[in-house]
């Protein structure tokens, strides 16, 4: 038996995924998925709420999923792969497994050395200072070093960082990657029965169907989703973020994640002068700042999260999901692992940190936020009465 990590979004479940975990799991083998909670890397609300995308990874052969805390989940690619790969070998995982659009592990390890020497970082600073973008400076930079690499393309870039985690760490996690198939991260097209997640969202903003994308096991649990409104209103989110960003403007932002030099007036101008949050983004860009840098420091300047809060080590393992014939193995791998682990809120209270109580406290403000944006709005604190969802 080997337990084989997963770190995944599921924004929303698809057939990619399914591919991904299958390529993997051999007969007893334990897929243990770590999964953003309500908000995502791109510094946005998952299209539906976690419960809902828990259920798809149960149903598509997760055996248990652990929650990565929404300041983590929100962070950079560094930040989130960092935690999550704390997660899972704090939870005894054996190997991490990963989509890349070029699967040769080799490549990806000499890749992962390369970013993290200082030859590179400065290489990296010189070129910015000729005005160029930080990514365009990055692949120049990389280009140098004569590796047949994409270090641009996103699944490229998060199974690096995976890489880069587990030497820091000095973890014995074997990272495994798997070809991506089909279309690419952000292709609104698709290729083979295999969409990305941007082009799948589209077809269910637009109303389109969809269920030749997914599993149709998902396919019912996210038309639940739907029928029950239980899916975000963009409109609602525009609202309530300018809401928040109109009030907070007026303060002192530059403790806030992510923020440089300059990107702080930016924004303010930004959110005085616009009236939707795409147009905040939009103003606030510049080649040194691009778009998903300024999706995630305007959400952490809606919800005060610090460049301080982001140097918090992950201080707990939260349980979020599992299936019940696993039960035995879920109990071996919780009593060996290495940091606090927490099944119910009363857990995550009863660890009693300043650091536990910080980071739960922005998983709580960021769930009571969410349930607002939903079509059917839902009442607040409810990650306080969260229950592990099973699956039998």
């Amino acid at each position: 038996m080997s337990v084989i990590g997963i770190v995944c979004e599921f924004n929303p479940f698809h057939n990619g995924h399914k591919y991904l975990i299958d390529s993997v799991k051999k007969d007893g083998d334990i897929i243990v998925a770590v999964m953003s909670g309500n908000f995502v890397q791109r510094g946005e609300p998952a299209l539906f709420p976690k419960e809902y995308r828990i259920k798809s990874a149960l149903e598509c052969g997760a055996d248990i999923v652990l929650e990565l805390p929404f300041i983590y989940a929100t962070a950079s690619a560094e930040i989130f792969a960092e935690v999550a790969v704390t997660i899972l070998d704090a939870f005894g995982c054996e190997k991490i497994a990963f989509g890349a659009e070029n699967a040769d592990i080799e490549a990806v390890k000499t890749t992962a050395n390369i970013l993290s020497n200082d030859v590179f970082s400065a290489s990296v600073a010189k070129k910015l200072k000729t005005g160029i973008s930080y990514p365009a400076a990055r692949q120049a930079a990389f280009l140098e070093y004569g590796v047949n690499f994409d270090i641009s393309a996103p699944n490229n870039i998060l199974g690096v960082e995976y890489v880069k985690a587990i030497n820091k760490m000095k973890s014995e996690i074997i990272p495994v990657a798997v070809k991506r198939l089909g279309a690419g991260y952000n292709d609104m097209e698709a290729t083979d029965g295999f969409a990305s997640a941007s082009y799948l969202r589209k077809l269910i903003f637009e109303n389109c169907d969809f269920s030749e994308f997914v599993p149709s096991t998902v396919g019912k649990i996210y038309a639940d989703a739907l029928k029950n409104g239980s899916y975000v209103s963009f409109e609602k989110y525009n609202t309530a973020m300018l809401s928040v960003l109109r009030q907070n403007v007026y303060s002192d932002l530059s403790h806030i994640a992510n923020m440089a030099e300059g990107l702080e007036n930016r924004i303010k101008s930004a959110v005085k002068k616009n009236i939707t949050v795409q147009a905040i983004y939009d103003t606030a860009k510049t080649k040194r700042f691009t778009h998903s840098r300024i999706r995630r420091t305007v959400l952490a300047a809606c919800f005060g999260i610090t460049a301080e809060d982001l140097k918090i080590s992950v201080p707990y393992c939260r349980l979020t999901g599992f299936r019940t014939e696993k039960n035995d193995e879920l109990g071996l791998l919780a009593s060996k692992c290495k940091i606090p682990f927490a099944v119910r809120s009363s857990d995550i209270k009863n660890i009693g940190s300043f650091d536990v109580d910080r980071v739960f406290e922005f998983e709580n403000k960021s769930t009571d936020f969410y349930n607002l944006i939903l079509h059917n709005s839902q009442i607040s604190a409810s990650e306080m009465t969260f229950s592990p969802i099973k699956m039998k």
